[in-house]
């Protein structure tokens, strides 16, 4: 009899490490965090270097975005550059951007982008250029973003001594954004400016940068810029202009 039930545990044992056990039950995966609602930045930063020649380099940014979860966001940014050698200024320059994009997929949007630009060096007074186009996340995940758009509309520069001048215009650009760690990331965007009634009339912007937490809300930001204005209203002023900027960031 004991050898009987003992045949029958031992035979209940087996059978049960053979049948494998019902999945366990998958913890529900963490909500998304909420939309921000409004949020951005501001910064700025100043560089002086003296001895053989004494320079300063002087920077003022901003960003801000309104993203209620809806498919409507908002996004604005701005930066002001100015430097001197020698007591004598040789950058002064500025650019802002203010987009308002309606998301029509997960990945495409359509937008509507206004862009203005100045730069007294390249005796440009103000460069205004209101467009309307399509944006597509080539690539999107929680370290890694690229995104590229294009669009269609007007452009309208001045340039010192000389009427203002009217065009069509066509704007394509990127960007990307890659995490480093868990306090670092990489930024990069470039674009370029053609008037349709002269497509060698380009204007073209360059940045790379690295974001970095320091403290709380401050981050710390070193990123190359570069602008390269294909035909410049005179032959002796270079197409390009190139400027490393070091600022301490506030996000709010």
């Amino acid at each position: 009899m004991v050898k009987s039930v003992s045949r029958s545990f031992l035979a209940a044992l087996t059978l049960s490490a053979l049948i494998p056990s019902p999945a366990r039950a998958q913890a529900p995966a963490a909500p998304p965090p909420p939309p921000p609602g409004w949020a951005g930045s501001v910064g700025g930063g100043l560089a002086v270097t003296s001895g053989n020649t004494d320079t300063s380099m002087a920077n003022v940014g901003a960003d801000v975005l309104h993203d209620s979860g809806t498919d409507i966001v908002f996004k604005a940014s701005g930066l002001l550059l100015k430097g001197s050698s020698n007591g004598a200024s040789n950058v002064d320059r500025s650019q802002a951007d203010a987009r308002l994009s309606y998301k029509l997929s997960p990945r495409l949007s359509a937008f509507a982008l206004t862009t203005f630009a100045r730069d007294r060096f390249k005796a440009i007074d103000y460069l205004v250029a209101p467009t309307a186009g399509l944006s597509y996340q080539v690539l999107t995940g929680p370290r890694l973003e690229w995104t590229t758009d294009g669009s269609l509309g007007l452009v309208f520069e001045k340039n010192r001594d000389r009427d203002l001048d009217t065009s069509g215009a066509l704007l394509a650009g990127e960007k990307l954004t890659v995490a480093i760690g868990e306090r670092s990331k990489l930024t990069h965007a470039a674009s370029g400016l053609w008037k349709m009634d002269d497509l060698g009339d380009a204007f073209y912007t360059f940045s790379a940068g690295l974001l970095t937490s320091i403290a709380g809300n401050f981050d710390l930001k070193t990123e190359f810029l570069s602008t390269y204005k294909r035909q410049p209203t005179d032959p002796a002023l270079k197409k390009a202009d190139q400027s490393v900027v070091l600022s301490v960031v506030y996000k709010y």
